[in-house]
C-alpha cells in the first residue's frame, strides 16, 4: 500500500484523509617549419692603388659568385619548401577524407507528408497507403501523423532516389504499432537479389520477433511482441566490428558477430513491405519517424531515442522547444527568459504563469499510464508559497489532470518539496532554500511507485501504486500553474521562481543516471 514519506518537518493541518490508490574533427597536420635562407659571410675587401683595376675586377667576378650562389642557394630552399609543402598537403587531405567521411541522414516523420526532412530521398505512398490523421492515442507521439498501412491492400512507402547502404555501417530506427504479429509482416526493405547472399535487405517481424538480414546473414530478436503496442525498433550495423545489433525500445535484443557487409548496389527502399524468401512482405498498422543514418549509432544514442520522450532546457533563442528526438515544443505565458542553471531558464511569477506543452504518451495518464516514467528539472523557489509545479492533464484546460509536484507549507516561514501520485501516495522532501538551485527527479513504476530524488540523491518512495481510473490519453505537461487539478496535498496556487533542464523520460532512469543530470 502507498505511504506518506518524509513527514513534514511542521505539525501537518489536522482532519486531512489519506486516500490509498485502487488498483550522439578537423583533422589536420598542424606544423610550423621555418625556413631560413643562408645568410653571406661579410666579405673582407682591401685597398691597393697599385692594383686598383685588377683588384676591382677581381672583386667583381667575386661578388657575381656570391651573388650567384646566394641566388642558387634560394632557389634550392624554395624547391625544397614547395615539395613538403605539396606532400604535407596531400597527407592532410588524406586525414580530412579518412576521418571525416561523409554520413548520410534520412528522416521520413511521415506528418502528412512523404518528403525525407532534407528532401533528398523523398517518396511515395502506393496502393492507397496514408499518412493518417492523429488520435488521442495514435501515432506514439501525440502530435503528427504515422503512415497508416494494410498489408491485405499490398501497401507501403517508396522512395524514389536510391538510398545506398552497401558495404557500409548503417543505423535504422522507428517506431512501429503493428495489429498483428504472428506470420512475416515487413516493416521496411531494399532488395537487389532476394535469393543472392547479402543483397537484399529486409526488417520484419517474423514469429512475433523482430527479424533482420541480408538475406543468409541474418538476426532474430529475442523478445515476444505484442499487438497493438507501440515499439521502438533499431538495427545497426556496424562494419568495422561485423556485428548486427538489434534493439527493442532502447535495450539490447540481440546481437550477431562475424557478420559480412549488405552488398545491394541498387533496389528500391521501401516502408511497410520488405521482400524476404523471394516474395514481398507487407505490414498492418502504423509506423512512425523512420530514421537511417550511415553511421553505427552507440547502445547509449540507441537508448536516448527510445526513452526520452521531452528535453527542455529553456535556452535562448527558442527557450519553448523540445530539445529531444521528438519536438514536442511547447508554449508559454506570462514567463521570462532569465539565468538558468545551465544557459538560461524560465522565470514564473505566480498563478497564470506556466509552461504548457503536449503529447506525452506515457506519463501519468497517459495511455500507457501504468508504465514508467521519470521526470528531472533544476528548480529555485523564491517564495514559501504552498503551490503547484508540475501537472499532467488530458486536455490543454484540464480535463482529467492532477498535480505531481509542489511545494508545501505549513507556517509560510520555511517549506518543503512535495510530489504527490495517483489517490494521493504522497513523499515530503527536504526542506527548500529560497533562491537556491535544487535538482528534483521522481520516477514511477507499479512496483516501486514514485522514487523521489533530491541533488541526485535518493530521498524515498511512496511504494506501489497504480493511476487506476485514467483515460488513457496522450497527456499535456503544464509547468508552473495553469488551472486547478485534483489534489491532496499540493495546492493549486502558482508557482514562483526558475525552472530549468526538464527532462522526462519513459523508463525509471538509474540512480547514477539522476546523479548525472544533478551534476551538469
Amino acid at each position: 500500500m502507498p505511504t506518506v514519506t518524509g513527514a513534514p518537518f511542521v505539525p501537518q493541518p489536522v482532519h486531512r484523509t489519506i486516500r490509498f490508490p485502487k488498483s550522439n574533427y578537423h583533422a589536420y597536420d598542424a606544423y610550423d617549419s621555418p625556413s631560413q635562407s643562408p645568410t653571406p659571410s661579410k666579405s673582407q675587401t682591401t685597398s691597393n692603388k697599385e692594383n686598383h683595376v685588377g683588384t676591382a675586377a677581381k672583386e667583381s667576378t667575386r661578388m657575381k659568385i656570391l651573388v650567384g650562389s646566394i641566388i642558387a642557394g634560394v632557389c634550392v630552399v624554395l624547391i625544397v619548401v614547395v615539395v613538403v609543402v605539396v606532400l604535407l598537403t596531400r597527407k592532410s587531405s588524406a586525414t580530412l577524407t579518412t576521418t571525416n567521411a561523409t554520413i548520410t541522414y534520412v528522416l521520413w516523420s511521415f506528418d502528412n507528408v512523404t518528403t525525407d526532412l532534407y528532401d533528398v530521398y523523398n517518396g511515395d505512398l502506393i496502393n492507397g497507403a496514408t499518412c493518417t490523421v492523429s488520435s488521442s492515442t495514435i501515432p506514439y507521439l501525440g502530435q503528427g501523423y504515422p503512415l497508416g498501412l494494410t498489408s491485405s491492400l499490398n501497401q507501403s512507402f517508396q522512395v524514389s532516389t536510391f538510398l545506398n547502404l552497401a558495404s557500409t555501417s548503417f543505423t535504422i530506427e522507428a517506431w512501429i504499432y503493428s495489429t498483428v504479429v504472428t506470420g512475416q509482416n515487413g516493416i521496411m526493405g531494399q532488395c537487389q537479389c532476394s535469393t543472392c547472399l547479402n543483397e537484399c535487405f529486409y526488417f520484419l517481424i517474423q514469429s512475433s520477433k523482430l527479424y533482420v538480414g541480408f538475406t543468409l546473414n541474418d538476426i532474430s530478436g529475442l523478445t515476444t511482441l505484442a499487438v497493438n503496442t507501440w515499439y521502438h525498433i533499431a538495427f545497426v550495423y556496424d562494419s568495422v566490428a561485423k556485428q548486427q545489433v538489434l534493439y527493442l525500445n532502447g535495450i539490447q535484443d540481440n546481437i550477431r558477430s562475424s557478420a559480412s557487409a549488405y552488398q545491394g548496389a541498387n533496389g528500391t527502399f521501401t516502408v511497410g513491405s520488405a521482400t524476404f524468401s523471394s516474395s514481398t512482405k507487407f505490414f498492418n498498422g502504423y509506423i512512425d519517424n523512420v530514421k537511417i543514418s550511415t553511421q553505427a549509432k552507440s547502445a547509449t544514442d540507441i537508448l536516448y531515442a527510445a526513452s526520452l520522450i521531452a528535453y527542455y532546457s529553456f535556452d535562448l533563442p527558442t527557450p519553448t522547444n523540445d530539445n529531444g528526438p521528438n519536438g514536442l515544443n511547447g508554449t508559454t505565458v506570462n514567463t521570462a527568459s532569465v539565468t538558468g542553471r545551465v544557459n538560461e531558464a524560465l522565470r514564473f511569477t505566480g498563478s497564470s504563469s506556466y509552461f504548457q506543452a503536449y503529447g506525452f504518451y506515457q506519463a501519468g495518464f497517459g495511455v500507457n499510464y501504468n508504465k514508467p516514467f521519470s521526470v528531472s528539472m533544476w528548480i529555485s523557489a523564491s517564495t514559501y508559497t504552498s503551490c503547484a509545479i508540475v501537472q499532467m492533464s488530458t486536455t490543454y484546460n484540464g480535463g482529467s489532470c492532477f498535480n505531481m509536484l509542489g511545494i508545501w507549507t505549513y507556517t509560510g516561514t520555511s517549506a518543503q518539496w512535495v510530489a504527490q501520485g495517483y489517490a494521493w501516495p504522497t513523499i515530503y522532501g527536504t526542506p527548500i532554500t529560497l533562491n537556491t538551485w535544487t535538482h528534483i527527479s521522481w520516477t514511477f513504476s507499479l512496483t516501486n511507485g514514485y522514487r523521489l530524488y533530491i541533488n541526485g540523491v535518493y530521498f524515498g518512495t511512496t511504494g506501489y501504486f497504480s493511476y487506476g481510473g485514467t483515460s488513457g490519453a496522450i497527456t499535456w505537461i503544464q509547468i508552473g500553474y495553469n488551472f486547478g487539478c485534483n489534489s491532496a496535498y499540493i495546492t493549486n496556487a502558482g508557482f514562483q521562481g526558475i525552472i530549468d533542464e526538464i527532462y522526462v523520460h519513459n523508463r525509471e532512469i538509474t540512480e547514477a543516471e539522476i546523479s548525472a543530470l544533478a551534476n551538469p
